[in-house]
């Protein structure tokens, strides 16, 4: 698989992550297979340099609605990282997407020194539209399992009881940052239908960046959570604590909730 992390200057591994796609002067593009690093200045005029590589997924702080829908037009996954180091994002989008024991997983490169190279903490990610590849209904959704568990969560999404929490740190809209964000509307469904529908709102260590789940933790009795935006170790610790993640491009909360239940009507 190729990626694509935006970077401030070319210093391979240790290159320091531009958090904002669109702001980027230098693109570090790696291969997980070959493990090939390949650096393109953005700014610079090269007329007999060969053009950028083909990629299938970019690693940034944060993306732009714009962005988002001209790179899900061509098949490219955006996945947000909070990394320092493209060495860092690397190792973390590996430990969250790929099987453990994948040849290479996990070894983009370790944590650079706080401060390297200028660097400095990342926003939390952008929204990611995560649907090419796996066979998710049109609209955006993070691939909250593969088609082996289609079946069961099925059963689950129209089962009495069922929760759907749904990003909202503005109570309007659907928001990213999932791993920061400390409100959270939650809806109750019967029949599969909304039946109630709930502000949650948490402390600033209950956020799903800084608090796991379990023990506890307000979010504990929610079957699936939607969002704008979240990082691949989120999506995968969501999995593990028995939480269906969606990402949408939906911004209002009620209508994303109505979405999800319609597709899954229709499995």
């Amino acid at each position: 698989m190729k990626l694509c992390v935006p970077v401030r200057v070319p210093a391979g591994l240790e290159s320091c992550v531009e958090p904002h796609l669109p702001h980027a002067e230098h693109l570090l593009f790696f291969d997980t297979d070959t493990r090939d690093i390949r650096h393109v200045a953005l700014r610079e005029h090269q007329p007999d340099a060969a053009g950028p590589p083909r990629f299938d997924a970019v690693l940034c702080g944060s993306v732009d609605k714009a962005t988002k829908a001209a790179l899900a037009e061509k098949g490219i996954l955006a996945f947000g990282t909070e990394a320092r180091t493209a060495g860092e994002a690397i190792a973390e989008f590996e430990a969250a997407v790929f099987p453990a024991g994948r040849p290479g997983a996990g070894s983009g490169g370790g944590k650079g020194e706080k401060g390297g190279h200028g660097c400095h903490g990342g926003g939390a990610c952008g929204g990611q539209k995560h649907g090419a590849g796996h066979g998710h209904p049109e609209g955006g959704c993070a691939c909250g399992g593969h088609d082996r568990h289609r079946d069961a969560f099925s059963r689950k999404m129209h089962a009495d009881a069922l929760k759907i929490a749904v990003s909202s740190q503005n109570r309007k809209t659907v928001t990213e940052h999932a791993g920061r964000c400390r409100k959270f509307w939650v809806y109750q469904i019967r029949g599969n239908r909304i039946d109630d529908k709930t502000l949650r709102e948490l402390t600033p260590e209950q956020t799903l960046h800084s608090s796991p789940l379990g023990d506890g933790h307000p979010l504990d009795d929610v079957h699936v959570l939607i969002s704008s935006g979240m990082s691949p170790f989120l999506y995968q610790r969501l999995q593990r604590g028995g939480i269906r993640p969606f990402v949408t491009d939906e911004s209002d909360p009620d209508r994303a909730v109505q979405m999800l239940l319609e597709k899954v009507a229709q499995v």
